[in-house]
């Protein structure tokens, strides 16, 4: 018989990393929005002056697409609690829109090491392979 749902003390453990990984990643965003205010007001004091004006602006703009990634995966966190409370967490997302079309070998289950590194994940290895390859 084949596994399909967590139990609530996995999905606890699995909430309890994911909170961890968002408050990880808002610190993150908070000391480059400090040190992009703070370039980009030397930026703006000294264009004139400076010859590597080229060079802070790219690192200006590397540090907002750096942010913007960063709070796109807190979003993706965010989903990902939303399905610890709908109880779809870990479920392979193939498996749930057509049973007989996911490849999870053993279970619909992902596996617990792959949430605990890539807590969005929403398909098993298998089937995440398989839309690369454009087969699902």
């Amino acid at each position: 018989m084949k596994k399909n749902k967590y139990p609530k003390t996995k999905l606890a453990m699995f909430r309890k990393n994911i909170l961890l990984k968002i408050e990880e990643i808002n610190d993150n965003i908070k000391g480059i929005r400090s040190t992009t205010s703070n370039d980009s007001s030397m930026f703006s004091d000294h264009v004139l002056e400076d010859h590597n004006e080229g060079t802070e602006a790219h690192e200006v703009e590397k540090s907002f697409l750096l942010m913007s990634r960063e709070s796109d995966y807190v979003t993706n966190l965010q989903k990902a609690l939303h399905r610890i409370d709908t109880g779809t967490y870990g479920i392979c997302q193939v498996y749930q829109d057509d049973p007989e079309k996911c490849e999870c070998p053993d279970s619909p289950l992902i596996p617990e090491e792959r949430l605990l590194e890539v807590p969005n994940a929403t398909k098993g290895v298998f089937c995440k392979e398989k839309k690369k390859l454009n087969l699902l």
